[in-house]
């Protein structure tokens, strides 16, 4: 998967356009957690969202 499929996905989804990267980067997070995307998957479109601005969130 790519970031135009995932921007895909995410729309079909969300009913709405992405706002920034860090909305792709916490859809991502979710869809591995739930097992649709594998550690590949999930590793290489973080990469490609950190390189767009995203910054991982820390919760607590």
């Amino acid at each position: 998967m790519n970031i135009e499929v995932l921007i895909l996905h995410y729309i079909q989804e969300k009913r709405q356009k992405p706002n920034h990267a860090n909305e792709l980067l916490d859809y991502i997070q979710n869809e591995y957690v739930n097992g649709k995307l594998s550690i590949f998957q999930y590793r290489s479109l973080c990469q490609d969202l950190y390189l767009r601005g995203a910054k991982q969130t820390s919760s607590g």
